[in-house]
């Protein structure tokens, strides 16, 4: 008899989820991100805490809120509104366009100028 096969978060991910490269910096698993902001959903291999489903990996979408230190984020999929829950080292602010308000500078401290 077969044993069963596994369906963890990574099954099926051999190519996609590899790395080649540099380390995990730690300004990159505490990123703040703005609600609202255009993010790329690009899942990070070497963080498995916080990681999406295969199926969302490229994909973009728009920050609709936070559980934790993760965000809930808002995409399109077959026509489809989704909510995905991913950690802030899977998500890169968008180089597209972004809404009003929100730099492409994510750790930008509003301007403010240190006396």
């Amino acid at each position: 008899m077969a044993c069963k096969k596994a369906r963890g978060k990574r099954a099926k991910t051999r190519h996609s989820h590899t790395k080649k490269g540099s380390k995990v910096t730690v300004n990159t698993l505490l990123q703040q991100i703005p609600l609202g902001a255009r993010v790329d959903i690009r899942i990070n291999p070497a963080v498995h805490s916080g990681i999406p489903f295969r199926r969302y990996q490229g994909m973009t979408g728009t920050v609709v809120g936070r559980q934790g230190k993760a965000y809930y984020v808002a995409v399109s999929k077959l026509g489809k509104a989704m909510k995905v829950l991913a950690g802030p080292a899977h998500l890169n602010l968008s180089r597209g366009s972004q809404p009003a308000g929100i730099s492409m500078n994510a750790n930008e401290d509003d301007g403010k100028v240190a006396a």
